[in-house]
């Protein structure tokens, strides 16, 4: 009898765990890929029970990181899993191989997908923007900006694109500003740069440069200006300032020409609401637009020595000056305005770099690359303009307040 109570006890116990196992949901998994503008790539595996009744976006929402808008149109993706498209790009996305033609709002899953997302440009220009800056940050920026030396205007690309601490620290930052011999306007400018970008201290330094700052030709007025002008301080420079209005009165953006007037309208940016301020910005831009050459660039104006005339020329150093004033002024530089069929002056610009990141100065001379002025202003230039095209707003690389 006890024999016959154990099996039956057996049977039962096996009955139970039987019925239990066909109540277990097991798990399902779909995989996701994310593939950047560069090509480089992560992967991500979510599971979900059998019974899940979730929508597409609800899974995605409790399994990965991404930001959407909804409008009249659907849902847009617009980032994921760190995919971040820049103006211009947007995120494709794909189910087993084919690409989807509905929104994350409306895809199907079911066990074993795979997702792909991946960033794709759409705006050429702007994909070729952003493939100079990364050909300039590939074999460029490290002669540019390390311990031993740094190039203010490369390390002001480089903080707008929140890449500083890649190349230097504060303290190496530091260290260079306190080796620099300051005397100029230049001097001043270029060591206060420094220490904005370090966030150190300026204080002491304006001070000093107030004892020499006065108006002067060649963008020595602008300079000043963003000089005192680049962060809040104690100090007061307010007859300096009055001085540097009153002289970009008399010598105008347009009387300076491309470089010095390019300057002039950065400076200027800060004072759009003092009287005649507009228009003397406005003077400068008109005389761009009209004089823009036929593949968007600009030229120099014709500079008489004694007896002799130098002819202007159409170069990549004052092309980027003319750039960042615009764009200190909310203008966009390959705007209806500034556009000569297909050609502006970015991409004008870009014509200028060189297949290892540089850029040349002028592109008829003999002389195949001009690291002193050209590369640093057309690097910084083409940084402030993808900045500004991804911010929508003014950008001037010289305000850190």
């Amino acid at each position: 009898m006890k024999k016959l109570f154990s099996i039956v006890s057996i049977l039962f116990m096996a009955f139970i765990l039987v019925g239990c196992e066909k109540t277990v949901v097991q798990d399902h998994e779909i995989s996701f890929e994310f593939i950047n503008e560069y090509g480089e790539t992560s992967t991500k595996t979510v599971s979900y029970k059998e019974d899940y009744e979730g929508s597409f976006q609800e899974l995605m929402t409790e399994h990965l990181n991404f930001t959407f808008s909804v409008s009249d149109f659907g849902t847009m993706l617009l980032g994921i899993e760190g995919l971040e498209p820049k103006t211009g790009a947007y995120i494709s996305i794909s189910k087993n191989g084919v690409p989807s033609s509905v929104g994350i709002d409306l895809i199907e899953y079911e066990n074993k997908d795979e997702f792909s997302f991946e960033v794709v440009w759409w705006d050429q220009l702007e994909k070729s923007v952003d493939d100079a800056i990364q050909l300039f940050l590939q074999n460029q920026a490290d002669d540019f900006v390390n311990d031993n030396a740094i190039d203010y205007m490369v390390l002001l690309g480089l903080e707008l694109l929140g890449l500083t601490n890649d190349y230097v620290t504060e303290q190496e930052i530091f260290a260079i500003v306190e080796n620099m011999t300051l005397a100029t306007t230049a001097d001043y400018f270029k060591a206060i740069m420094l220490l904005n970008v370090a966030d150190l201290s300026v204080d002491s330094y304006l001070e000093e440069f107030k004892t020499i700052a006065m108006p002067g030709l060649y963008g020595q007025t602008a300079y000043g200006l963003l000089t005192f002008d680049s962060r809040e301080s104690s100090v007061d420079y307010s007859d300096f300032q009055a001085a540097a209005i009153s002289d970009l009165v008399i010598n105008t953006p347009f009387d300076q020409g491309l470089d010095s007037g390019g300057i002039s309208i950065v400076a200027l940016s800060n004072y759009v609401d003092e009287d005649g301020v507009p228009a003397l910005i406005g003077d400068y831009v008109t005389w761009i637009q009209n004089s823009q050459l036929e593949f968007g660039g600009v030229k120099t104006r014709d500079m008489v020595w004694g007896e002799t005339t130098y002819p202007g020329t159409e170069n990549a150093s004052s092309m980027s000056q003319v750039i960042i004033g615009l764009i200190a002024n909310n203008i966009d530089p390959k705007g209806a305005l500034f556009s000569k069929g297909d050609y502006n002056l970015i991409s004008r610009l870009l014509d200028f770099q060189t297949d290892t990141g540089s850029f040349d100065y002028i592109l008829t001379d003999e002389t195949p690359e001009d690291l002193f002025f050209s590369t640093p202003q057309a690097f910084l230039a083409l940084v402030v303009y993808q900045t500004y095209s991804n911010s929508f707003e003014a950008v001037n690389p010289y305000n850190f307040n």
